[in-house]
């Protein structure tokens, strides 16, 4: 192992962030601290707040990253040449969506679970990100509205996708059985999107 001042600032940087992302993988979110990270790589909390503006700088690292992972996995589903496949597609998508927060259970909740400073002036990128997830979405809803109906199509992705995330929360908090017991997730999914696009038919 390289002496301490062998790593370059990019280096022990990106120690920080894999150690983290290791800890959160492991131990959930709430294990994630300044302490518990510095004990992974060796070194003074202290060194931490050097390489990062804070911790919250580093959650919203960690977030943007998610974010990536989660945007490319619904892009695989965003094309579709007609109605009928894009009502399908929506279902892949709103299915996949739940799978990742499955797969990724961890980080999916620090994404929607973990406050931070998101407000901040220089967090223009990460309210990119987050805007930029809803475009898988709202291209396969873009055969339903016309050319000019921008505002409502926008404002229908996020209706969606919001009543999508409320399955898959519930889903992941152990509360979807408390819920019901006479359906599963998929034909509930299923009914949510067929419901949906009826209502804007």
């Amino acid at each position: 192992m390289a002496r301490r001042s062998d790593h370059t600032r990019e280096e022990l940087k990106e120690s920080v962030f894999n150690a983290a992302w290791t800890i959160v993988a492991e131990e959930g979110f709430e294990a994630l601290t300044a302490r518990r990270i510095a004990k992974a790589i060796g070194y003074a909390p202290g060194t931490i707040y050097n390489l990062y503006d804070s911790m919250d700088d580093l959650y919203l690292q960690m977030n943007s990253k998610t974010l990536d992972l989660l945007y490319d996995r619904l892009s695989l589903f965003a094309r579709a040449s007609s109605k009928d496949e894009a009502a399908q597609n929506m279902k892949k998508m709103a299915l996949d969506y739940m799978h990742f927060a499955d797969e990724n259970r961890a980080f999916w909740l620090m994404l929607f679970n973990l406050k931070v400073t998101e407000h901040r002036s220089d967090a223009g990128w990460y309210h990119d990100k987050v805007e930029r997830l809803f475009l898988p979405l709202e291209q396969l809803l873009t055969p339903f509205y016309g050319d000019s109906q921008i505002k409502e199509r926008k404002i229908a992705t996020r209706i969606l996708w919001s009543s999508v995330h409320g399955l898959c929360f519930l889903q992941e908090t152990d509360k979807l059985i408390l819920m019901t017991n006479q359906s599963s997730i998929e034909e509930m999914v299923n009914i949510l999107v067929e419901t949906f696009l009826r209502g804007i038919a």
